[in-house]
């Protein structure tokens, strides 16, 4: 955590170089945004190797295939930035009321 005169000065130069270089800060910005088309379209990509991978790999390609499988799944729930919900542990619900 920083103190306060030195988020002060940090606020400070972010203002700065948002003035200086306002195509940089949006790169920057953009950074954070996902991008679903190319998360969606690498998780059909490995999604389609995975039967090669069996085909051609014997049990070590089953392997590859189930990793394939399942990192394809991940890409494709998260393509919109949302954070995925785990089926197994699903945490603790709060209750917003209390």
């Amino acid at each position: 955590m920083l103190d306060p005169q030195e988020k002060a000065k940090f606020d400070g130069l972010v203002t700065e170089l948002r003035e200086a270089d306002p195509e940089f800060c949006r790169r920057m910005d953009r950074m954070g945004v996902p991008r679903p088309r190319l998360y969606t379209t690498l998780a059909f990509l490995l999604w389609s190797f995975a039967p090669l991978c069996i085909v051609l790999g014997g049990w070590t390609g089953t392997i590859f295939a189930a990793i394939f499988v399942a990192y394809g799944l991940r890409l494709y729930i998260r393509r919109n930035g949302r954070p995925s919900r785990s089926i197994v542990f699903p945490g603790r619900r709060t209750n917003p009321a209390s």
